[in-house]
C-alpha cells in the first residue's frame, strides 16, 4: 500500500500496460486474476486485515471484476462476486463483525422463503442453482461487504488512498476499450442506441457505470492531491478521458449517476469549508465544469451530433422514440403486476424472466433492482428494500460527528445504479458498503486537504 501511495503514476502505468496485455492476449486475464487472488490472500492473512487491506482488495475486484468480464467470454462470469464475498469471509478470522450490523443477517434471513419457494416449485424445470444465484449474489456480496465495513472507523485520507487503489483496473478498462474501439467514426457512431463498438464489446450499460465511477474517483483524488502537481495535471487529464469515453457509450445511466455524484461530493465539502477556502474551491469547481463542457463538446464534435439526440431521446433521424427508459420500464411493469399477484413471498428468486413470456418478454432479467426485489421476494422484498435504505441514513444522521462527505455520493451511486443495472456488477453492492464506515477527518489531514470552519 506505501509503495502504491509514493509510485501513484507508476501505478497507473502498470494497469495501462495491463490493459493492453489483455486487449491483445485475452487469456492472460485468467492468470492475473488468479495471482490477485493468491496475493490479496497472502495480503490479508500476513497482516490480519489490520491496514484495511480487505477494503483495498475489494474495491479493487470494482474494476477487475469488469476487465475480467470483458475478455473471458462469459466463464466464471460472477467471480468478481464471490471473490468481494471470500476476501470478507476471509476477513472475519482476523476482526470482529459489530453486532448493530444485525440488519444485514436479517436481510439473508429474510431470502430464504424466496429460495425455497423457487427451489420447491421449479427445481424439475430449471437449473435452480443458475437462477437464485444469479440474482442473490449481487446482495449476497453487499451484505458481506456492509458486514465488514459496518462501524469501522477509517482516516479520510486512508479511504482515499483506498479509493485510488480502486483505480487501477478502471485504468486497464479505459486502455482497452481504446485499443479496441474501430477507427473509423462513421461506422462506429451510426446510430443513438447505445454503442458496443466504444465499449470495448461490453454492455455499454454496465460500462457506462464504471466509467462514471471513474470520473468521480479522478476528480476527488485531482482535490485531495491538489499540491502534487503533475499527478493533480494527470488526474484532470484521465477525468476528461473517463467523461468523453464514458459519454460515446451512449448508456446516460452512468454518465448521470456521475453527475449526480459530483454535484453532491462538491455540495458536501462546500459546507465544511470557511470563507478563504470557498473562494479557492469555486476555482475548483469551474474547472470542473470547464472539463465536463470541452467532454460533452468534444463528444458531440466526434460523433456528429449523435450524442445530444440520445439524451434528447430521440433516434439518428431525430425523431423521438417511445421509450424513455430503452424499454426497462416494460420489465419494471411486468415486476410490479408480479408483486401484486403474489404481494407475500413473491414469485421466487430467477423466476421473472420465465414469466415474462406471456408479455412478450421471455427470458428478460430485471434490470431494476427495487423492483425485482418486490417481484421475487413479496412483502418480505419490500422490508429488505426498506432496511438497505433506510439502515445506513438512520446511521449517518446519529453518527454526525464523523463527517462522511461520501456518504450521499455513494449512497446515490448505488439507488441509481440498482434502478438501470439491477446487481448485475458488484460495484453498487461495494460502495453502497462504503457509506457504513465512520470516516475521520483529523486536524492533521485538514490541513492538507480542505479547512474546515
Amino acid at each position: 500500500m506505501n509503495f502504491i501511495k509514493q509510485n501513484k503514476i507508476s501505478y497507473l502505468a502498470f494497469h495501462v500496460l495491463l490493459g493492453l496485455i489483455v486487449h491483445f492476449l485475452s487469456s492472460f486475464v485468467f492468470l492475473y486474476y488468479a495471482i490477485f487472488l493468491a496475493i490479496g490472500t497472502y495480503w490479508i492473512v500476513k497482516n490480519n486485515d489490520r491496514d484495511f487491506q480487505t477494503l483495498n482488495l475489494i474495491l479493487y475486484v470494482v474494476g477487475l471484476e469488469i476487465l475480467f468480464r470483458m475478455r473471458s467470454d462469459g466463464a466464471l462470469y460472477d467471480l468478481g462476486k464471490y471473490s468481494v464475498i471470500y476476501f470478507c469471509v476471509l476477513s472475519f478470522g482476523f476482526i470482529r463483525i459489530n453486532l448493530k450490523a444485525w440488519p444485514y443477517f436479517l436481510i439473508l434471513i429474510l431470502f430464504i422463503p424466496g429460495i425455497i419457494l423457487t427451489v420447491n416449485t421449479f427445481y424439475f424445470e430449471i437449473d435452480v442453482r443458475k437462477k437464485i444465484m444469479f440474482n442473490l449474489l449481487g446482495p449476497f456480496s453487499l451484505i458481506f461487504a456492509s458486514l465488514y465495513t459496518y462501524n469501522k472507523s477509517i482516516s479520510l485520507k486512508k479511504l482515499n488512498d483506498c479509493l485510488f487503489v480502486a483505480s487501477g483496473p478502471l485504468i486497464s478498462i479505459l486502455t482497452l476499450i481504446i485499443a479496441f474501439t474501430p477507427t473509423d467514426r462513421e461506422a462506429v457512431f451510426s446510430n443513438t442506441t447505445s454503442n458496443f463498438a466504444t465499449s470495448g464489446g461490453f454492455g455499454p450499460n454496465q460500462m457506462s457505470v464504471i466509467l462514471g465511477l471513474g470520473i468521480f474517483i479522478f476528480f476527488i483524488q485531482f482535490f485531495f492531491n491538489s499540491k502534487e502537481k503533475i499527478f493533480s495535471y494527470l488526474c484532470l487529464f484521465l477525468f476528461f478521458v473517463f467523461a468523453y469515453r464514458g459519454l460515446i457509450t451512449f448508456s446516460r445511466g452512468g454518465m448521470l449517476t456521475a453527475l449526480a455524484m459530483i454535484l453532491t461530493f462538491c455540495y458536501m465539502i462546500f459546507k465544511l469549508l470557511n470563507k478563504q477556502a470557498r473562494s479557492k474551491f469555486l476555482g475548483v469547481f469551474s474547472t470542473l465544469i470547464f472539463l465536463i463542457l470541452a467532454a460533452w463538446m468534444y463528444s458531440s464534435y466526434q460523433t456528429g451530433g449523435l450524442i445530444e439526440k440520445r439524451y434528447n431521446n430521440q433516434d439518428a433521424a431525430g425523431r423521438m422514440k417511445d421509450s424513455r427508459m430503452s424499454g426497462r420500464e416494460d420489465i419494471m411493469e411486468t415486476d410490479l403486476e408480479f408483486f401484486y399477484e403474489n404481494p407475500v413471498f413473491g414469485i421466487g428468486p430467477g423466476i421473472g424472466g420465465m414469466m415474462r413470456g406471456e408479455e412478450g418478454l421471455q427470458g428478460v432479467q430485471a434490470h431494476s433492482e427495487p423492483t425485482r426485489l418486490l417481484a421475487e421476494h413479496g412483502s418480505l422484498g419490500l422490508i429488505v428494500l426498506f432496511l438497505l435504505v433506510f439502515v445506513p441514513i438512520i446511521k449517518y444522521f446519529r453518527f454526525r460527528q464523523f463527517h462522511h462527505i461520501y456518504f450521499f455520493p455513494f449512497l446515490i451511486f448505488w439507488g441509481l445504479t440498482i434502478n438501470h443495472a439491477a446487481t448485475r456488477i458488484v460495484a453498487p453492492g461495494v460502495l453502497y458498503a462504503l457509506t457504513l464506515l465512520n470516516v475521520n477527518i483529523n486536524k492533521d489531514e485538514d490541513e492538507d486537504t480542505v479547512s474546515r470552519e
